[in-house]
């Protein structure tokens, strides 16, 4: 096995997302199932303990980074993708990431992309391109992730005090991930493969006008860009203003209560 999908979901809703997704069966590639059972015993579905290149482990935590977290620690493969519960995975898309990565052999991390309802959802490069020459106005999303498992789980983890499953800063993981990635010296690529669809909106096209993702806006702004995060957010508050989605004031005073929560509470501290 070279590639494992780490697929996380939690409960009997998110399983059931897992059986209702495509798995394509592809030479090399395994899929491993973070199971977070917080509320009690579920058995493993047997269309799953079925399938021999299917994996599923259980454990009882909440909170989306930690089971990312749990599932690189369960991880085997030389390569993994970040999955999520309700992505159609395409077997070329899968078979494509491999290749990218045996190409590319400087590459620690490889971001991946999508369609949503047979379009994309931001600009992508069209060849393999260094994260730092991406096109503007992309970003990155969890399930795009691929990367070599012993350079990431030697070096950067999820910060789990985001994402969902946490009290307040429910979401942005995925950028804080890339970002300190980078910073402990990680080589990050965007690749024009695309592995799979994903039609449903993602957490930022659902949430974008709740008090909490702003929130998280400002929390995650502040980490990434430690000295001009103020400009920034005031640039993103007009932004806000003239998509009609907040209005200036409002989104500006709950992007700096984001940043005094993650400061008051060590959410970007080192461990």
């Amino acid at each position: 096995m070279r590639l494992q999908v780490l697929i996380c979901t939690i409960g009997a809703e998110g399983i059931a997302r897992v059986l209702n997704a495509v798995h394509p069966r592809v030479a090399g590639v395994g899929y491993l199932v973070a199971w977070q059972q917080p509320d009690g015993d579920i058995p493993v579905p047997q269309e799953l303990a079925e399938r021999q290149d299917f994996q599923v482990f259980i454990h009882r935590s909440r909170g989306i980074s930690r089971n990312r977290n749990f599932a690189i620690s369960c991880a085997s493969a030389p390569l993994c993708l970040m999955g999520d519960d309700d992505v159609d995975y395409s077997a070329d898309g899968l078979q494509g990431i491999m290749t990218e990565f045996d190409a590319c052999p400087e590459a620690d991390i490889i971001a991946a992309r999508y369609t949503c309802f047979d379009r994309y959802v931001k600009p992508y490069p069209q060849r393999l391109t260094d994260f730092a020459n991406a096109p503007k106005g992309y970003y990155v999303t969890a399930f795009e992730i691929a990367f070599r498992r012993n350079a990431v789980s030697r070096r950067v983890r999820f910060n789990e005090n985001i994402s969902i499953g946490t009290p307040v800063l429910r979401c942005g993981e995925e950028d804080v991930f890339i970002c300190d990635a980078r910073r402990a010296g990680l080589r990050v690529f965007v690749s024009p493969v695309t592995i799979g669809s994903h039609d449903h909106p993602t957490t930022g096209e659902r949430d974008a006008g709740e008090e909490y993702f702003a929130m998280t806006h400002g929390a995650v702004m502040s980490h990434l860009h430690p000295f001009s995060w103020p400009a920034r957010l005031l640039i993103h508050a007009l932004r806000e203003r003239r998509a009609g989605r907040w209005a200036f004031f409002p989104y500006m005073r709950a992007c700096l209560a984001g940043v005094r929560y993650a400061r008051r509470n060590k959410v970007f501290a080192a461990k």
